[in-house]
C-alpha cells in the first residue's frame, strides 16, 4: 500500500492546469465568447453606428474555429432597418495564425439585407452614421502613415448567399428605389498580402427585378489585379434613366441596355485597364423631349460588337455599330428651333465652355478611336417644318446606310453607302466617300423618282406655286471641298423633271405642265459659278394664261419679291468693275422644245377671249451670259384654229446690253376670234377676215424697238357691241379708209419703248397704235385720200370741202376738180358713202344777197372793174349819208389814199355801210343752201357718176365757215365721207 505523503497535491500535476485549462477554454468557447458576443454587437452597433441592433444566436466552436451568427438586425437612429443577416458563418485557420496571418477557411452570409442611403448632399447614410459617431481628430502625419501597412489576412472562401442590398437615392427630385436580389457572391483564395501570386476567383450574380448583372473572373490585391468577364442583362431604361436624368438632354420612355465584355485591370505600376470583346446592346428605346407627348425617336435594336478599349494606349476601337429600325421625329418650329437641339439652347456658356474643354484631350496626349463599320438599317425619318407658310411635312423611309472605317485622323476619307425612300416610290441612292476634317465628298447620287409635291411648301417661299404632280431624277457624279472660307465643288450628271403639273397655291386649274424636262448632261461648279448644260429638253409643255377680270394674270406676284417697280435705281450699291466676265458664268448649248401647247383666256372682255398655239416646236441655240455670244432661235406653231406662227432670230449675250433680234410671222389666223376685243374696243364683233403679222423686234437691254406691219384681209364687222372701251369714231368708215381695192388692210405700226416701265406692254402699245391710226381715218376721212389729192395740188383738208362764191351757188375758181377726185375715190371704195349738204355763211352770203339787190340798182354789173365799183358806192354813201360819213368811214377803215380804189375789203366795208338798213327775205339763206347742196349732189351725179347709193343729200345748214381767197372771200362747204 502507497504512502499517502507520497502523492502531489493535484493543483501541482500538470495534467490538472491542462484539464483547466482545457474546461476553461471550452467553456469561454462554447458559453462566454457567444454570451460576450450576442451582447456585444448590439451595443457595438449602438456606439460605433448609433443603430439599435440585435442577434438572435451566437455559437462558437472554440476546437474548430467557427463561429455562427443567426438573426442579426439592426436599425438606424430613424427605426428603418439598416443591416440583417440571416445566419453568418466563419471558419478560421489556426494554424496560419504561427506566419502572423489570420486566415478564413471560409466566410458564408446567409440572406444578408443592406440598406444603401444616397442622400440629397450625395453623402451616404453608412457613412454619414460612422461619422456622426466618430468626430475627425487631427493625428500627426507620422501617425497617420504608421498604420497604412494593411493587415495580413487570408480567405479560402467567402460566400454570400441570397443577399439583398435596397439602394435608396435621395439625391434627386423624387427619391427612388432599387432592390438589388438575389445577390451571390463567391470568392476564393484572396489574401491582402502578396503570396504565390496566384489569384482568386470569384463570381458575383445579382438581379433587379428582370434585370441581371453578371460577373466573374479572379483577383488579386497585393498588387491589385484583376481578370474577368461582366455581363450585365436588360438593364431597364427607368435604372439607367434615374442616374442619367441630371445629364441626359431626352426623356427615355422605354429601352433595355446588355453589355458583354472581356476586362483586365492592374495596378502595379501605372495603373491598366484592357477590355475586349466588349458588345453592347441597346433594345426597343424610346426617347422623347421633356413636355412632349410623344416619342421623336424610337430605335429596335443598336448593336455595338468588338469593343476594345485600352487605357494605357487611350485607344478605343469598335467592330460593327448597328442600327436597327432608327424611326426619328425632327421637327423646326416656327421660330426656327428644331426639336433635337432645344434642350442645348438654354445651356449656360461656361457650361458648354466647360464641356468643351472637357472633350479634349488630357495633358496634350491623343485618344485614338476606330469603328470599322457603321450600319442603318430600315430607319425612317419623318421631318416637320412650322417656318414655311405652309408646313413642310416630309418622310423619309427605308433608309440603309453603311459607313467606315471611321477613326480620330478625320482627314482619312471615309467610304459611305446610302440607300433611302420618299413618298410611294422615290428613291435615293449616294455612295462615295466623305473627309470630315477638312471636309470634302465624293458621291455618286440617283434620285428617281422624288415627288416634288412635298417641297412644295419650300418653293412657295418664293413663288405662289403648288405642285400637282411631277417627280425628279438625278443622276451624277458630286465632288465638294471646304476651301476656307469658300466651299468648291462640282456636280455633273444630267436632270429630268417628269410628268409635271403647278397650279397657284389653292387653286386647281394647272398654270404649266410638262411630259418631260431634261437637262443633259449638266456641269456646275460652285466657285467660281458656272453652269454649263449641253441640251435642255422639254416635251409636251402646256402653258395657261388667264388675264382675270380686272387685268390681273394668273401670273401676276407668282414670283415673290420680284415687283422692282418704283425703287430707285440711284440708290442700288454700285457693282464692282470685273470687267465683260459675270461673277456666275451660264451657258446653254441648245433647248429643244417638242409639241407644245399655250392657252390664253382674257376675261377683261366679253364674250371671253380664248386662244391657243398647238404643235409649237423649236430650237434656241447658243445662250450664255459670257461675251461676245450670238444664239439664234427658230419656232413654229399653229395659233387658233387655222393660224400658223413662225419665230426667227438671234439672241444676245444675256444679261448685257447686246441686241437681240426677233422676226415674227403669223398667217392665216381668223379674225372672227378677235371678235371679243374688236367689239371692246371698236364696238363691232367680227363676221370674217383674215389676220397677218409681221413683227420685228430689236431688243438692247431694257430698250426695245419693233415694227408691226398687221395685215387685215377681208375683214367685215358683225354686229355692234355696247362698250364702255369702244372708240367714239364711225369705225367703219376708218376700216373702209384703211382698205385698198383688194379689200386688205396693210399698216405698219413701229412702236418703241422700255421693257422696265411696268406701264409698257407690247402687245396693248401696238393695239393702241392700231386704235390710234384707225381713229385718224375715220374723223379726218379725207386725210387718207390726201396722197390721191396730192397729185392735183390739194390736201386731204381742202379735199374734203368744196368753195362758193359769196350768196351764188357758183364754185369758186378751179373748185370742180376736187369734185372729179372725189369721184375717183368713191368708184375705188364702194364702201364708202358721201354725204353733201349744202350751207351758208349768213353774214357773208346775206351780205352778198344784199350787195346783189345794191348792184342792180346802181348798174353794176359783173364785168364792172373794182375802181368803178369802189367810186359808184362811194358816190352812193355821199348821196345817202353824206360827205362826211363818207370820210369819217374812210378814216375809221384806213381807207384814204388811192391803195381803197383796189381794195376788196373797202368793197365789202361799202356795200355793209349802204345795206346795214336792207332786210332779206326769211327764207333767202335756206333757199340759197339748198341750192348749192342740190348743185353739188347733181353734178357730182351728173358729171362725175358716183352711184345714187353711194351719194346723200342732207338737210341743209346755216353754219358755213368762210375764208379768204386770192382776191375775194369764199364760202367753205365741206362733205362728210361714211360707210356701208
Amino acid at each position: 500500500m502507497a504512502d499517502p505523503k507520497a502523492r502531489k497535491p493535484i493543483y501541482k500535476m500538470v495534467s490538472f492546469w491542462l484539464i483547466l485549462l482545457l474546461v476553461l477554454y471550452t467553456l469561454a468557447g462554447f458559453i462566454g465568447l457567444p454570451w460576450w458576443l450576442q451582447r456585444q454587437v448590439p451595443a457595438q452597433l449602438k456606439t460605433q453606428l448609433g443603430w439599435e441592433g440585435s442577434v438572435t444566436d451566437v455559437d462558437f466552436n472554440p476546437f474548430t474555429m467557427t463561429l455562427d451568427v443567426e438573426g442579426l438586425d439592426a436599425k438606424d437612429a430613424d427605426g428603418e432597418p439598416v443591416v440583417s443577416a440571416k445566419q453568418l458563418h466563419v471558419d478560421l485557420t489556426v494554424w496560419r495564425l504561427i506566419t502572423g496571418t489570420i486566415a478564413f477557411e471560409s466566410i458564408r452570409l446567409d440572406s444578408p439585407f443592406v440598406r444603401v442611403d444616397l442622400l440629397k448632399d450625395y453623402g451616404v447614410n453608412l457613412v454619414r452614421d460612422w461619422t456622426h459617431n466618430h468626430p475627425a481628430k487631427d493625428e500627426p502625419p507620422e501617425e497617420q502613415s504608421a498604420s497604412s501597412e494593411p493587415p495580413h489576412l487570408y480567405f479560402n472562401e467567402i460566400q454570400l448567399n441570397d443577399g439583398n442590398v435596397r439602394f435608396r437615392d435621395y439625391s434627386q427630385g423624387e427619391p427612388e428605389t432599387f432592390d438589388i436580389q438575389p445577390l451571390n457572391v463567391t470568392l476564393n483564395d484572396l489574401a491582402t498580402f502578396s503570396d504565390d501570386g496566384t489569384p482568386s476567383d470569384y463570381t458575383l450574380s445579382a438581379a433587379i427585378g428582370e434585370q441581371q448583372i453578371d460577373w466573374d473572373g479572379n483577383i488579386g490585391l497585393m498588387p491589385f489585379h484583376s481578370n474577368g468577364h461582366i455581363r450585365l442583362s436588360d438593364i431597364s431604361h427607368t435604372t439607367l434613366v434615374h442616374f442619367a436624368s441630371p445629364y441626359a438632354p431626352y426623356v427615355v420612355n422605354q429601352g433595355t441596355l446588355s453589355l458583354d465584355t472581356d476586362y483586365a485591370i492592374s495596378s502595379a505600376g501605372e495603373f491598366a485597364l484592357v477590355t475586349q470583346n466588349g458588345e453592347l446592346r441597346i433594345d426597343n428605346l424610346s426617347a422623347g423631349l421633356p413636355d412632349a407627348d410623344a416619342p421623336f425617336a424610337t430605335l429596335a435594336a443598336l448593336v455595338v460588337k468588338g469593343i476594345t478599349f485600352n487605357l494605357g494606349e487611350r485607344s478605343l476601337a469598335i467592330g460593327s455599330v448597328d442600327l436597327d429600325q432608327l424611326k426619328g421625329g425632327v421637327s423646326r418650329d416656327k421660330d426656327g428651333l428644331i426639336n433635337v437641339i432645344k434642350p442645348f439652347t438654354g445651356q449656360p456658356e461656361e457650361e458648354k465652355s466647360d464641356q468643351a474643354d472637357s472633350g479634349g484631350d488630357n495633358g496634350g496626349t491623343g485618344f485614338n478611336w476606330r469603328i470599322d463599320t457603321v450600319r442603318l438599317a430600315d430607319s425612317e425619318v419623318h421631318w416637320q417644318d412650322a417656318v414655311p407658310e405652309t408646313p413642310a411635312d416630309i418622310t423619309a423611309s427605308g433608309i440603309n446606310a453603311e459607313m467606315g472605317p471611321i477613326s480620330q485622323a478625320l482627314d482619312e476619307p471615309v467610304p459611305y453607302d446610302l440607300n433611302l425612300r420618299t413618298g410611294e416610290a422615290g428613291k435615293i441612292a449616294a455612295k462615295g466617300q466623305v473627309t470630315l476634317a477638312p471636309f470634302t465628298l465624293e458621291s455618286t447620287l440617283s434620285l428617281d423618282g422624288i415627288a416634288l409635291a412635298p417641297f412644295q411648301p419650300y418653293v412657295q417661299q418664293s413663288a405662289d406655286v403648288a405642285f400637282a404632280g411631277g417627280t425628279l431624277n438625278v443622276e451624277g457624279e458630286l465632288d465638294l471641298d471646304d476651301q476656307t472660307p469658300a466651299l468648291t465643288g462640282t456636280f455633273n450628271g444630267n436632270g429630268q423633271v417628269k410628268d409635271l403639273k403647278l397650279t397657284r397655291a389653292g387653286q386647281s386649274d394647272s398654270i404649266l405642265s410638262w411630259s418631260s424636262l431634261r437637262l443633259n448632261p449638266v456641269e456646275l461648279n460652285l466657285n467660281p459659278g458656272r453652269l454649263e448644260i449641253g441640251t435642255i429638253t422639254l416635251t409636251d409643255p402646256d402653258a395657261h394664261i388667264v388675264r382675270a377680270a380686272d387685268g390681273s394674270t394668273n401670273l401676276s406676284g407668282l414670283i415673290k419679291g420680284s415687283d422692282t417697280a418704283g425703287q430707285d435705281t440711284a440708290e442700288e450699291p454700285a457693282k464692282e468693275d470685273k470687267g465683260d466676265k459675270p461673277d456666275f458664268v451660264f451657258r446653254v448649248t441648245q433647248v429643244e422644245l417638242e409639241n407644245g401647247q399655250f392657252d390664253l383666256a382674257d376675261r377683261t372682255v366679253k364674250p371671253v377671249f380664248t386662244t391657243g398655239m398647238r404643235k409649237v416646236n423649236g430650237m434656241i441655240e447658243g445662250l450664255s451670259n459670257v461675251p461676245p455670244q450670238q444664239g439664234s432661235v427658230r419656232m413654229s406653231g399653229e395659233l387658233g384654229q387655222r393660224g400658223h406662227v413662225k419665230m426667227n432670230g438671234s439672241i444676245g449675250t444675256l444679261g448685257q446690253e447686246d441686241t437681240t433680234h426677233l422676226e415674227l410671222n403669223l398667217d392665216n389666223m381668223a379674225m372672227a376670234e378677235l371678235s371679243p376685243y374688236f367689239g371692246r374696243y371698236l364696238g363691232y364683233a367680227v363676221d370674217s377676215g383674215k389676220l397677218r403679222m409681221d413683227l420685228k423686234y430689236d431688243i438692247t437691254g431694257p430698250q426695245i424697238k419693233a415694227d408691226n406691219r398687221i395685215v387685215l384681209d377681208q375683214l367685215t364687222l358683225g354686229q355692234s357691241v355696247q362698250s364702255d372701251d369702244a372708240v367714239n369714231v364711225p369705225v367703219k368708215l376708218g376700216l373702209t379708209l384703211l382698205r385698198d381695192t383688194d379689200g386688205v388692210i396693210d399698216v405698219d405700226l413701229p412702236i418703241s419703248g422700255n421693257l422696265d416701265d411696268p406701264e409698257f406692254r407690247v402687245g396693248q402699245v401696238v393695239l393702241r397704235a392700231f386704235i390710234n391710226l384707225l381713229a385718224k381715218a375715220a374723223t379726218s376721212p379725207f386725210n387718207m385720200l390726201g396722197s390721191v389729192a396730192e397729185l392735183a395740188g390739194f390736201s386731204g383738208e381742202e379735199l374734203g370741202q368744196v368753195a362758193f362764191v359769196p350768196g351764188t351757188t357758183t364754185l369758186a375758181p378751179g373748185e370742180d376738180k376736187k369734185l372729179k377726185l372725189l369721184a375717183d375715190a368713191m368708184a375705188d371704195k364702194p364702201q364708202l358713202l358721201l354725204n353733201v349738204r349744202g350751207a351758208v355763211a349768213p353774214d357773208i352770203d346775206g351780205l352778198a344777197l344784199k350787195a346783189e339787190r345794191l348792184n342792180a340798182q346802181l348798174d353794176l354789173t359783173a364785168d364792172v372793174d373794182r375802181k368803178q365799183r369802189v367810186r359808184a358806192l362811194e358816190s352812193q354813201v355821199v348821196n345817202q349819208q353824206g360827205e362826211a360819213a363818207l370820210k369819217k368811214l374812210q378814216a375809221d377803215n384806213k381807207q384814204t389814199g388811192d391803195d381803197r380804189l383796189n381794195s376788196a375789203e373797202w368793197v365789202t366795208t361799202l356795200v355793209r355801210a349802204l345795206t346795214k338798213d336792207v332786210q332779206l327775205p326769211p327764207e333767202a339763206l335756206n333757199r340759197l343752201a339748198q341750192q348749192r347742196g342740190a348743185i353739188l349732189q347733181k353734178q357730182l351725179s351728173d358729171q362725175y357718176d358716183i352711184p345714187d347709193d353711194q351719194l346723200f343729200l342732207l338737210a341743209p345748214s346755216e353754219d358755213a365757215k368762210t375764208e379768204m381767197g386770192e382776191d375775194a372771200i369764199r364760202v367753205i362747204v365741206p362733205f362728210a365721207m361714211d360707210a356701208r
